[in-house]
C-alpha cells in the first residue's frame, strides 16, 4: 500500500469549562503530524475545537488517525464507521481506547495505546509493507477476524527525541493566540480517579529547560503569542527543575502570560512562587477536590482543607488567579457538601471554578473499582457523558438526580450575577466578571441541552411515586432482612416516616401463599405495600440469610399482580454501609417530599448509631453512612 496523505481529527470536546471559550489544543495529534510531515507525508490535523472537520480532505487521506477522550468515544467511532465505510483504514488512538481496546477495535482497523510516537511511525511503514504489525509494541489491530493486541510499548524516556509539535499543521490555527507546550509526563500521585498514571505513568519525565525554552519560541513566545498554557499533568513537580525554568525565561525575556496545573503544595516553597509572579504567570489551576476531609482522603490526594486555604491565599498575595478544580459526588458526600464547596470557592475569592461530578474514567482507579468489581451501581454506558457534568452512577449518600442538581446549582450560585459584579467592584478584574459571566452563559446553555438527562435522572427517582402512590401507612418486611442491620436501619427508617412495619416470617408468607384465595385476601389484608429485596451480594457465612430472603421474593413474585403493592429494595448485604438511593424510593412513595425522606434517614441512622454505641455486644459494629 502506498500512502501519500495522512489526516488527523480530534472530535469536539464535550467539557462543560469556563476556559473552553480560548481553545487550548491538545498537543497529541500535532505530535504525530509533525513527525509525520517531517518524514515526506502530506498532512493535515483538525482539531474540531479550533475549525470544522472539512470531510472531502479527511475521505482523500490514504490513512485517517482518530484521537479518543472518553467523552469524545461516540462521534470518534462515528467518524472512524464513516472512514472505513468509504474503504480508508482508520488507526485510533488517545485514553479511552488505550483502556478500553476491544471497543475501540469495532470501530477502527487499527488502534495505538499509550504513548504514540514510535507507533504510528512503525505503522505506517508496515502498511507500506516494509514491517510486520506482529513486531509492533502497543498495536491492537485485526487479523484473520481475530482481535490481537500487542505487548505494551514501554513509556518513551526521551522526550526530546520528538519534534516540536507545529501548530501550522492545524486547520484554521491562527498565530498570536494561545499555545500549548508540556514541558513533562507523567504523574507521581495516586488519585482514585485519574487516570494520568496508567497511560503516563507514575514517574516524572521531564524536558531539559533549554528544549522548553526552544519550543516556546518556535511557537512564538513571547511576541507573537498572547498565553502560554503549560500541558503538564502536573506542573512543578521537580521545584529545582521548574526554579531554573522560570528563572531562564526571566532572564531570556520569554515571559508571556502563562498557565499550568499545580498542586496546593506549590506554594510551600517562597522562592518558587516569586518566580511565578515575575514570569508572569496569569493564573493556575489547582487540583483543590474537596473539601471534605473524608473525601480527600478517600481521594488518597494527600492535603487538607489547611493547606487549599494557604494555597487559596498565597497565590492571591501574588496576584495569580485561581481557576479552582474540585471533584463531587464521592462515597463521602452529600448534597450540603457541594452547597458548602460553591460557598467555600466564593467566600475565597477563587476567580473560576468547575465542579466535576465523580466518573469513573476508564484507566483509574475508580473505574477498575466500579466496572470489574460491580461495587457501584452504573446508570449510564453512554460515553458522551463520561464529562464530569453527567451523573452515571448511584453514589452512597444521595440519589444521582440530587447530585446532578446540586452541582449545577452550585455552579449556578458561583457564576452569578453577585459573583460577576464582585469581579468587577471588588475585584476591580474585568476578565475575572467576563469569564464569570461567560459561565453563567455555559451553564444556560448546558440546562438547554440537557434538560432530558435530568428528567431522566428525576423520573428513575419519582417515576413510580408518581405512577402508583402507596394510599396506606402499613408496610410489610421480611423477618430475616430484619435480622440484618440493613434491614433494621429500614424499619427504623420507615417509623420516622410515620409508617406502620408489619414483620412477616418467610414461613408465615409461604402458609398464606399455600391457601390460594384465602390467603390472598389476608396477604392483601395485612399490609398496603410489601419490600421485595433484590440481592446482589452477601458476606461469606450468610447464605441461610440470603436462602430466606430469597424465598420471600419468590413467593412475593408468584403473585405480583395479587397484592396490594410490591417495591424493589435492592441491597448490599456484603457492603460496608446501604445506599440511600433504595431508601428514598420507598420513602417516596408515601411523601412526595425529598427533604423529609433525607431527614428521616438520617435520624434513622442517628438512632441506631446511639443504640449500637452503648448495646452492642462484643465490640464495634458497622454502621450506615449519614447523607448529611
Amino acid at each position: 500500500m502506498r500512502i501519500k496523505k495522512i489526516v488527523f481529527v480530534e472530535p469536539k470536546s464535550t467539557h462543560l469549562h469556563v476556559y473552553s471559550k480560548v481553545t487550548i489544543p491538545r498537543l497529541g495529534s500535532v505530535l504525530l503530524g509533525t513527525i509525520l510531515r517531517d518524514l515526506g507525508y502530506e498532512v493535515k490535523v483538525y482539531i474540531e475545537d479550533v475549525a470544522p472537520v472539512d470531510m472531502a480532505e479527511v475521505l482523500s487521506a490514504d490513512l485517517v488517525g482518530i484521537s479518543t477522550i472518553t467523552s469524545t468515544a461516540p462521534p470518534s467511532y462515528r467518524l472512524a464507521d464513516t472512514v472505513r465505510a468509504a474503504g480508508i483504514p482508520v488507526v485510533l488512538g488517545g485514553t479511552h481506547v488505550t483502556f478500553i481496546s476491544d471497543e475501540g477495535l469495532e470501530h477502527g482497523d487499527y488502534l495505538v495505546r499509550g504513548e504514540g510516537e514510535q507507533a504510528i511511525v512503525e505503522l505506517v511503514e508496515a502498511l507500506e509493507g516494509k514491517r510486520d504489525v506482529r513486531t509492533i509494541p502497543g498495536l491492537s489491530y485485526w487479523r484473520d477476524g481475530e482481535k490481537v493486541h500487542n505487548p505494551d510499548r514501554p513509556l518513551e524516556q526521551d522526550l526530546e527525541a520528538n519534534p516540536i509539535p507545529d501548530f501550522a499543521l492545524v486547520q484554521g490555527f491562527k498565530r498570536g493566540g494561545i499555545i500549548s507546550v508540556d514541558t513533562s509526563r507523567g504523574c507521581p500521585y495516586p488519585c482514585t480517579f485519574c487516570s494520568v498514571p496508567a497511560m503516563y505513568g507514575s514517574g516524572y519525565r521531564y524536558k531539559s529547560t533549554d528544549r522548553v525554552l526552544r519550543e516556546m519560541t518556535f511557537q512564538g513566545a513571547p511576541h507573537d503569542t498572547a498565553y502560554v498554557f503549560f500541558a503538564d499533568d502536573i506542573f512543578a513537580v521537580n521545584r529545582k527543575r521548574t526554579k531554573e525554568l522560570l528563572g531562564r525565561m526571566i532572564a531570556e525575556g520569554i515571559t508571556p502570560q502563562w498557565g499550568a496545573q499545580v498542586r496546593t503544595e506549590t506554594v510551600d516553597d517562597d522562592e518558587m512562587l516569586t518566580l511565578f509572579q515575575r514570569s508572569n504567570c496569569f493564573n493556575v489551576y489547582v487540583g483543590f477536590e474537596s473539601i471534605n476531609p473524608r473525601t480527600l482522603e478517600l481521594f488518597k490526594k494527600k492535603q487538607d482543607v489547611a493547606k487549599i486555604e494557604r494555597s487559596i491565599a498565597k497565590f492571591h498575595d501574588k496576584g495569580i488567579r485561581i481557576h479552582g478544580m474540585f471533584v463531587v459526588g464521592s462515597d463521602e458526600d452529600d448534597v450540603e457538601t457541594i452547597e458548602a464547596t460553591g460557598q467555600f470557592a466564593r467566600d475565597r475569592g477563587i476567580e473560576s471554578v468547575q465542579f466535576m461530578i465523580l466518573t469513573p474514567m476508564p484507566g483509574s482507579p475508580d473505574y477498575r473499582n466500579f466496572f470489574a468489581t460491580g461495587k457501584k451501581e452504573i446508570i449510564s454506558r453512554d460515553w458522551s457523558c463520561y464529562d464530569g457534568h453527567h451523573v452515571v452512577h448511584v453514589p452512597q449518600r444521595m440519589t444521582p438526580y440530587e447530585l446532578q442538581i446540586a452541582t449545577m446549582k452550585a455552579m449556578r450560585k458561583f457564576y452569578s450575577w453577585g459573583s460577576i459584579i464582585e469581579g468587577l467592584v471588588k475585584k476591580r478584574d474585568v476578565f475575572t466578571a467576563a469569564i464569570r459571566l461567560y459561565g453563567r452563559r455555559l451553564i444556560s446553555e448546558w440546562d438547554k441541552q440537557n434538560g432530558d438527562y435530568v428528567r431522566w435522572l428525576r423520573d428513575e427517582l419519582y417515576a413510580e411515586a408518581e405512577k402508583r402512590p402507596v394510599p396506606g401507612r402499613r408496610v410489610a418486611v421480611p423477618e430475616a432482612l430484619l435480622a440484618h442491620e440493613t434491614g433494621r436501619l429500614l424499619r427504623e427508617f420507615l417509623g420516622r416516616l410515620g409508617l406502620q412495619v408489619i414483620t412477616l416470617a418467610e414461613e408465615e408468607l409461604q402458609r398464606l401463599h399455600a391457601l390460594a384465595q384465602q390467603g390472598l385476601e389476608k396477604l392483601q389484608e395485612r399490609a398496603d405495600c410489601y419490600v421485595a429485596p433484590l440481592l446482589a451480594k452477601a458476606r461469606q457465612g450468610e447464605e441461610e440469610l440470603q436462602a430466606r430472603i430469597r424465598g420471600w421474593r419468590e413467593v412475593i413474585e408468584a403473585n405480583l399482580d395479587r397484592l396490594p403493592r410490591v417495591v424493589d429494595f435492592p441491597i448490599d448485604l456484603s457492603a460496608e454501609s446501604p445506599i440511600f438511593t433504595p431508601f428514598a424510593r420507598i420513602g417516596l412513595l408515601f411523601t412526595r417530599d425529598l427533604n423529609r425522606v433525607r431527614t428521616a434517614y438520617r435520624q434513622a441512622v442517628a438512632a441506631l448509631g446511639e443504640a449500637a454505641a452503648t448495646t452492642a455486644p462484643g465490640g464495634p459494629v458497622s454502621l450506615p453512612v449519614v447523607p448529611g
